[in-house]
């Protein structure tokens, strides 16, 4: 009997090890394809899409928290397709970002995960592969995001951090709020009774509510691959600097950018890089709305520039892209065809103008002529 208990134990432990972290976004994302498995995320992966969320604007998740096994262009991928969506370039000066909330759920069971799975009534936005556990959290929330000003919701009530115009936000627009289900079962169900006011405020534009239901496992891992001290040196450099203020942007240089931001500068870029790494890394990915390419085809004369492309919106409409960054609408179809409507239009009526000019000069035939008679 004791046996059979004790494999019981393990075969769980084993199944929860397992099991993959679920997170869904509200209000979702269109991410994936219908019939198609979530896309898994590694932990590393996963926590720089929950820095880019959290991130206030203007900033982003740095190089340095890059994960090492993956590549560059699909790091890129992954942040534009799971991320915020970056700020329009020509938004009106009243507009602002929306807020963004992060809620860890500790400890859930298998069964638990399925009751939280019919709530959101969707698939995982995405899952994480071999899920952190306790310590992780820890160090998730004082070293990562406290460098950020990312308000701890946990200071407030469920109610408060739930509502992005609370004074305990504080005007910011960025909160993480954390509940171990596995020692309050209750908070699962008060989260999930929320859901209908969080999908309200995020088609509003308000407020977009990223969910990370963590199972309940003994395995010890981080969510970061850099060793703990150096994570903990570079939130001491970043919470000195002070996040409320914004930091004057550095010009950026043609290669070798070691603290560049996942986004466009606002500054001048180069019309040149060497290699197409650091022509993704200094342009943001052309912004999403191009791709960096190669003018020369030899290898040797290298010189990576953004060639940028059309994005088509859900009315149909086509905007082209210009600048070295593609940040920038390319006006010039417009303006030629106003121009040339306008050429024709004037060119019309210059030619019905003349004509009319030309006849009244025609002398009259000599049949209507000799019909005139003199004036004595």
């Amino acid at each position: 009997m004791k046996l059979c208990v004790g494999l019981s134990a393990a075969f769980a432990g084993l199944v929860a090890a397992a099991q993959n972290a679920d997170v869904y976004v509200v209000p979702a994302p269109d991410v994936s394809t219908p019939g198609s498995a979530p896309t898994s995320l590694s932990p590393s992966m996963a926590r720089l899409v929950l820095l880019q969320r959290l991130s206030p604007g203007g900033r982003g998740p740095y190089v340095s928290d890059f994960p090492t096994d993956t590549a560059l262009e699909q790091i890129v991928s992954i942040v534009n397709r799971f991320g915020k969506a970056p700020p329009p370039l020509f938004a009106p000066s009243g507009t602002h970002d929306s807020s963004q909330l992060v809620v860890l759920l500790e400890g859930m069971s298998a069964a638990q995960m399925d009751e939280a799975a019919q709530a959101f009534k969707t698939e995982p936005t995405f899952t994480i592969t071999n899920p952190p556990w306790g310590k992780a959290h820890d160090d998730l929330i004082r070293k990562d995001l406290r460098s950020l000003g990312v308000v701890n919701g946990n200071e407030c009530s469920m109610a408060q951090a739930f509502n992005p115009l609370d004074e305990c936000w504080g005007g910011k627009q960025a909160a993480v709020v954390r509940y171990k289900v596995d020692k309050d079962p209750d908070s699962l169900n008060h989260v999930l009774r929320r859901l209908s006011q969080l999908s309200q405020l995020g088609k509003a534009g308000e407020m977009e509510t990223t969910f990370v239901l963590l199972p309940s496992t003994s395995r010890a891992s981080s969510w970061s691959q850099q060793p703990s001290e150096l994570r903990r040196r570079q939130a001491a450099e970043q919470v000195m600097a002070s996040p409320d203020k914004s930091a004057q942007p550095a010009a950026p240089a043609s290669w070798g950018l070691d603290k560049t931001l996942l986004m466009a500068s606002g500054s001048r870029v180069a019309s040149c890089f060497t290699s197409q790494e650091s022509c993704v890394t200094a342009t943001g990915n052309c912004s999403g709305h191009g791709t960096c390419l190669n003018k020369y085809p030899k290898e040797e004369s290298s010189c990576f520039a953004c060639h940028c492309l059309g994005t088509r919106t859900k009315s149909g409409s086509l905007t082209h892209w210009a600048g070295a960054t593609c940040s920038k609408k390319d006006v010039s179809v417009a303006f030629w065809l106003f121009a040339g409507f306008t050429v024709a239009i004037v060119s019309v009526l210059w030619m019905a103008i003349y004509m009319l000019f030309d006849v009244g000069q025609e002398k009259l035939p000599g049949v209507i002529g000799a019909g005139v008679s003199r004036s004595k």
